[in-house]
């Protein structure tokens, strides 16, 4: 009677934003409407060059609204099934799924803050920890290795 064991650990990385996209949406359209307000007030005393730049700076903070947006939901995601490491990246909305085994992963990691840890398998290289605090990756790469070297 052979039962194997049920257990799994996972790990959910994800950014320390302020706004989520919704939120975004709803602060772009007070500050337009403000802006508009005052664009249309100087309009009405006859100063017509605060148009142009009115409409310069809610099309910048659109772009960069919509750049801040577009990243706000990113994650990387961590799963150890028994017999299986799926790690799961967004970027951008773009979801991207690796599955590996665990007993033959290798995980590597010269830490600071441009180096991430690295996960080795059959000659493929995934960097992951894109959203662990630089002084947490060092706690997070032992406890994952430990975690890897168990038998799921």
């Amino acid at each position: 009677m052979d039962n194997p064991k049920k257990t799994s650990m996972q790990w959910l990385f994800k950014k320390n934003c302020s706004f989520t996209p919704k939120q975004v949406g709803i602060f772009y359209l007070a500050q337009s409407t403000l802006s508009l307000i005052v664009a249309s007030f100087f309009l009405y005393q006859g100063v017509w060059l605060i148009l142009p730049f009115t409409l310069l700076e809610l099309v910048v903070l659109a772009i960069a609204l919509l750049i801040y947006a577009r990243h706000a939901t990113d994650y990387e995601r961590i799963d150890i099934r028994q017999g299986e490491l799926l790690v799961e990246t967004s970027n951008a909305g773009k979801v991207m799924q690796f599955v590996f085994n665990p007993s033959w992963v290798r995980v590597d990691g010269v830490l600071n803050s441009q180096k991430l840890i690295s996960i080795n398998y059959q000659g493929q290289v995934l960097e992951i920890g894109r959203f662990i605090h630089v002084s947490l990756r060092k706690n997070f790469l032992i406890e994952f290795a430990q975690v890897l070297r168990k038998d799921f």
